[in-house]
């Protein structure tokens, strides 16, 4: 296929880009800055997805099969709400945009990006929460822009026939490891994300109008993952920040990190696409990670993570 792939440079879309073309498929990327994509294995496309004509003219005349949003503005950290509102934009206004560039392209297939914590940010008590639980409902509160967000780039990609996947939090293996807030030890989904870059290229071939959440095989506390990982690679165990302090300085990954207790089922996407992680948990991940770049740190990415650690996709 002849994919056009928004958000090309970010976390996931560095993982996607390989897979993509080792798959036999022919890549444009779209970046606001060309030097983003030096020595990129494909087509250029500069332009920003938030100025629809621009987008638009950049991509004038251009046939694609398939358009992939991955587009997200975490530059740094989401600590606060404030911190969301270009990618809430990127989440409304942009998937308005690609999708009139798929439609002006030809593209008839269409995956965009999500995120589990669209279910909510609650204690869900042990129940285990598939696809058909409510998602993007708003509970009031400064959240509400997040989940509005969530809900307009899902309604806005299934009423064209595309694929959104609700991606659990990402890890990898490099960077710094972050704080650990209080004592919360409540469980969260994690995807290695070359799994979840692998999930994205299966994607292109689901049926339309689909919803898949893309998570590992077993959910596991922000504590434990960052726990597991600073032994692993044998470096300084993370930091504990009191949660009254983790609130205060981080309100918005707080909503997740302190308050947050989730297990997602990844069973539809398993049997649908016949997709099933390479690492089936963090350790796995993290054990990989240590064996191949002894002394290289983890490092976890998404909107949820605190003050230390690097930024994500999603």
């Amino acid at each position: 296929m002849r994919v056009l792939l928004a958000g090309a440079s970010g976390a996931i879309g560095r993982h996607l880009i390989p897979l993509l073309v080792g798959a036999g498929h022919s890549v444009t990327g779209i970046t606001r800055r060309a030097s983003n994509l030096t020595g990129f294995p494909g087509s250029v496309v500069v332009a920003d997805i938030l100025d629809r004509p621009a987008l638009l003219a950049a991509v004038d005349g251009q046939r694609f099969d398939a358009v992939i949003h991955e587009a997200t503005d975490f530059t740094r950290v989401p600590r606060r709400y404030s911190d969301m509102r270009t990618t809430n934009r990127l989440r409304t206004e942009g998937t308005s945009a690609l999708l009139a560039a798929a439609r002006a392209t030809g593209a008839t297939r269409f995956v965009a990006a999500s995120v589990f914590y669209g279910y909510g940010l609650d204690d869900f008590g042990g129940r285990v929460v598939d696809e058909e639980a409510g998602f993007g409902e708003k509970p009031g509160g400064a959240v509400d822009a997040v989940f509005r967000s969530l809900l307009s780039n899902e309604q806005q990609v299934r009423a064209f026939g595309g694929v959104a996947l609700r991606y659990g939090l990402f890890y990898q293996g490099r960077g710094a490891i972050p704080a650990v807030p209080g004592t919360w030890t409540g469980t969260l989904p994690f995807v290695h994300l070359e799994d979840a870059a692998s999930a994205t290229v299966a994607a292109l071939d689901a049926p339309a109008g689909s919803v898949y959440n893309i998570v590992d095989d077993e959910p596991a506390s922000w504590r434990d993952v960052q726990e597991a990982r600073a032994a692993a690679l044998g470096v300084r165990a993370p930091a504990t920040v009191p949660t009254w302090l983790f609130r205060r300085s981080s309100p918005f990954s707080a909503e997740v990190l302190t308050a947050t207790s989730v297990v997602v089922s990844n069973a539809r996407v398993k049997s649908e696409l016949g997709w099933a992680p390479r690492y089936p948990s963090y350790r796995e991940g993290i054990a990989a990670a240590a064996k191949d770049a002894p002394g290289t740190r983890v490092v976890t990415a998404g909107a949820s993570r605190p003050s230390g650690a690097a930024h994500g996709s999603v």
